[in-house]
């Protein structure tokens, strides 16, 4: 497995490249991320992974700062995976970097409790595919409004890029594979089933109304969970539709719970 740091290090080694599947991520790396490199090893091509915390999408200076580093680790895990490449670049990447202003569609679900997020999100993003110029990126669908919004990018741009998202994966009990998992406690890691099983409820319900919604919202809030948002949005513009039984439909959760936020979602058709 090639590790690459510097910027036109990787520009020249891309060059003896032909089709590269690419997965960006900020590193604390899971199970969650090894789907995307076993789906990206499933193309036959180069894979590469980079690692890079990037400050342009954190609202809160400490949650950067305090954002967790096992690069040792993750080295080692995608080195056993058969990753081919790596790319770890250091803040060099952010100089002159050309800012991007996400889309009305920013503003719901996570955006709005986390104003210039998805920015600095495709700010960074659109830095690395012109760095790695990828075949195919891989995403996970558990950040779906991150998925759409980088989709609609691409298209927008016309990039040759081909977007694939790949299935959230879960733990034992349902709950949404994330870094943060990590950081709960015993106790509130065995309450946080409980968001899987509320979009589960919701999901299964025959006839959905808010009142539903709400009760679900609530069983979650007596668990301990302060609930940014349990909706159910329109899967393109995400904006909440005025029948809830239209379909296809995102049913998404972000809730915190010790200062740990969890985000999960469902598609209902």
């Amino acid at each position: 497995m090639k590790i690459i740091t510097g910027y036109q290090e990787y520009k020249d080694f891309r060059s003896e490249l032909s089709e590269v599947s690419f997965i960006p991520t900020m590193g604390n790396l899971h199970s969650g991320h090894m789907s995307l490199l076993e789906r990206a090893k499933t193309y036959n091509n180069h894979t590469s992974v980079s690692i890079f915390i990037n400050p342009l999408q954190f609202n809160n200076k400490d949650d950067y700062v305090n954002y967790p580093k096992t690069l040792d680790a993750d080295l080692e895990l995608l080195n056993a995976r058969g990753c081919d490449s790596v790319f770890i670049p250091d803040v060099t990447i952010l100089e002159g970097i050309n800012k991007i202003k996400a889309p009305i569609k920013s503003s719901f679900l996570c955006g709005a409790n986390r104003p210039g997020h998805f920015d600095g999100v495709l700010t960074i993003v659109n830095r690395l595919f012109e760095i790695v110029e990828p075949t195919y990126s891989f995403f996970g669908s558990k950040d779906y409004q991150q998925l759409l919004l980088i989709s609609d990018y691409v298209k927008e741009k016309n990039l040759p890029i081909t977007i694939i998202s790949v299935d959230t994966v879960r733990e034992y009990d349902g709950l949404a594979l994330s870094s943060r998992n990590n950081r709960l406690s015993q106790d509130d890691r065995s309450k946080a089933s409980s968001l899987y099983r509320a979009l589960c409820a919701i999901k299964n319900e025959e006839y959905i109304s808010p009142n539903f919604i709400q009760s679900q919202k609530q069983i979650i809030e007596q668990q301990g969970f302060t609930v940014d948002y349990l909706s159910l949005c329109n899967p393109n513009t995400l904006e909440i539709p005025s029948d809830f039984n239209e379909r296809p439909m995102v049913l998404a959760i972000a809730a915190s719970i010790s200062g740990i936020r969890l985000i999960d979602n469902m598609i209902i058709t």
